[in-house]
C-alpha cells in the first residue's frame, strides 16, 4: 500500500486511471459484502512477487553487456550479409538470442545497428522492415524463456511442469521463426553496399558465446527446478528468487564479478526508480482479484467460462481474440492473465493443462508484437517515430498466423489426450 501510495503521482495517466478503477471497485465490493475492512492490506499482497520479479531482472540482464555477450552476438548482423534478406534473419535471430537475457533492452540494442545501414534508411517500407525484424524474433523467444513473466503467470495458473510444456513451445517457436525467416524473402532484391558486407571476426568465438549462453540458460532452469522442489515453491517465485545469486555463480564463472556487480548494482537503480507504473497498476489489480476472490462475483465469470470449456476450440479461440482485443483497448496482457487466470479455474480440471498453457502463452504474447500499448511496441514506435497503433498493424497478421498455430497446437494434444 505503500508502495502504491508512493509511485501513485509519477505514474502515467492510463496507469493512474486503471489502478484507480481496479482500487475502487475492490473497495466496492468489500464495502457491499462486508469484507472485513483490516484485511485490505493482505488483499494488496497478491501481486507482490511480480513486482519483485521485475526488481531482479535487471541483475541478469546485466551479466549479458558485462559478460559482452551482445556485442559478440551483434557480429553476426555484419557476417557477408548481401541482401536485405540475410540481414533480416541474421538480426530476427539476435533478437532471438539476446532477447531471452536482454529482455525489452534489445529492442534499441538491434534496432541501433541496423537502422544506420544507407539503403534501410532510404528505403520507404523502414518502419515495417524493423518492427518486423525486432519484434518477432524478439516476442519468439519469450514464450518458452523461464524469465518470461506470462510464462511463469502461466505455469502457476494451471499447475502444469515447465519441462511439459518446454519441448512444444520450443518447437514451435523455432517453427514460427522458420515461417518469419521465408516471409522475409521478398527483401531479397535489396543489395546491401558491397564496401559494408563483410565484417571479420573470429566464428568459433561466435558459436561460443552462443553455446555459453544455451548452457547457462538450461543451468538457470535446472536451478530453479532445484529452488522450487525444494522449498516449495510456485513457480514465478522460484525464479525470482534464484536470478540473482544465479547472476552472481555466472559472473564468478567469467572471472568477472567486481565489474559486474558494480554495473548491475548502477542499472537495478536506474530500472527500480522507473517501476512505478508497474506497481500501481498490479497491486491494483492483485487487490482487485483478491477481493474479487472474497465475493460471490467470480462465479459471475466462471461459470460461462466452464460451459465454454466443454467445446475447447470454442474456449481456446475465445482467449486468443481476447487477448489481441483488449491489448489494442490498452489492457495489458498481464492484466488479461489474471483476470481470465481466476475465471480458468473451475474449468482447468476438465482440459488438458498443456494445451490450455500453449494457449494461454502464445495468445498472451502475440501482443508483444501487436499491442498498441504494451511496452516493446510503445518503444519501437518511439525509435521509429511512427505511431504506435501502425507498428501492431504491421505485425497483427503474424501475431494472428503466430496465436493460431498455438491454438491449433493445444487443440492437437487436447484430441489425442
Amino acid at each position: 500500500m505503500v508502495s502504491v501510495a508512493f509511485s501513485f503521482s509519477k505514474s502515467t495517466l492510463l496507469f493512474k486511471r486503471t489502478s484507480f478503477i481496479f482500487i475502487t471497485a475492490g473497495i466496492g465490493i468489500m464495502i457491499f459484502y462486508k469484507l472485513p475492512l483490516i484485511q485490505i492490506p493482505v488483499y494488496f499482497n497478491r501481486m507482490g512477487i511480480m513486482i519483485s520479479l521485475f526488481v531482479v531482472l535487471p541483475f541478469m540482464n546485466s551479466i549479458i553487456r558485462v559478460g559482452n555477450y551482445d556485442r559478440n552476438v551483434n557480429k553476426l548482423l555484419k557476417f557477408k550479409t548481401h541482401n536485405l534478406s540475410q540481414m533480416y534473419y541474421r538480426g530476427s535471430l539476435t533478437s532471438y538470442i539476446i532477447g531471452m537475457f536482454l529482455n525489452i533492452g534489445v529492442i534499441p540494442f538491434v534496432h541501433q545497428v541496423i537502422e544506420r545501414n544507407p539503403i534501410i534508411e532510404a528505403s520507404h517500407f523502414k518502419q515495417q522492415y524493423l518492427s518486423s525484424l525486432i519484434l518477432r524474433g524478439y516476442t519468439l523467444c519469450l514464450i518458452w524463456s523461464p524469465m518470461e513473466i506470462l510464462v511463469g503467470l502461466t505455469i502457476d495458473v494451471t499447475h502444469v511442469s515447465y519441462y511439459r510444456i518446454l519441448p512444444y513451445l520450443f518447437t514451435l517457436s523455432v517453427l514460427m521463426l522458420t515461417v518469419d525467416w521465408q516471409l522475409s524473402k521478398r527483401y531479397k532484391k535489396y543489395i546491401l553496399d558491397p564496401s559494408v558486407q563483410f565484417v571479420p571476426f573470429n566464428k568459433l568465438v561466435i558459436l561460443k558465446n552462443i553455446v555459453y549462453l544455451f548452457i547457462h540458460l538450461f543451468l538457470f532452469i535446472a536451478a530453479v527446478t532445484v529452488v522450487k522442489n525444494y522449498l516449495h515453491l510456485n513457480f514465478l517465485t522460484s525464479v525470482t528468487l534464484t536470478i540473482l545469486p544465479y547472476a552472481i555463480f555466472w559472473a564468478i564463472t567469467i572471472n568477472k564479478l567486481k565489474p559486474y556487480l558494480k554495473y548491475s548494482v548502477m542499472v537495478w537503480e536506474r530500472k527500480t526508480a522507473s517501476l512505478q507504473n508497474y506497481i500501481v497498476l498490479f497491486l491494483g489489480l492483485g487487490f482487485f482479484i483478491s477481493v474479487l476472490e472474497e465475493s460471490d462475483l467470480l462465479k459471475y465469470l466462471q461459470s460461462p467460462v466452464a460451459e465454454l470449456s466443454k467445446v475447447p476450440i470454442v474456449l481456446f479461440l475465445v482467449i486468443q481474440i481476447l487477448f489481441l482485443l483488449l491489448a489494442m483497448g490498452g489492457f495489458h496482457p498481464l492484466v488479461t492473465m489474471a483476470i481470465i487466470g481466476e475465471a480458468l479455474q473451475p474449468a482447468a480440471a476438465s482440459l488438458n493443462p498443456v494445451s490450455l498453457s500453449i494457449v494461454l502463452i502464445t495468445s498472451s504474447l502475440s501482443t508483444v508484437m501487436s499491442g498498441p500499448y504494451n511496452i516493446s511496441v510503445s518503444l519501437m514506435s518511439m525509435l521509429l517515430k511512427d505511431n504506435p497503433y501502425r507498428v501492431s498493424l504491421y505485425n497483427i497478421k503474424f501475431a494472428l498466423l503466430f496465436s493460431s498455430a498455438g491454438t491449433f497446437l493445444a487443440l492437437l494434444l487436447e484430441w489425442l489426450q
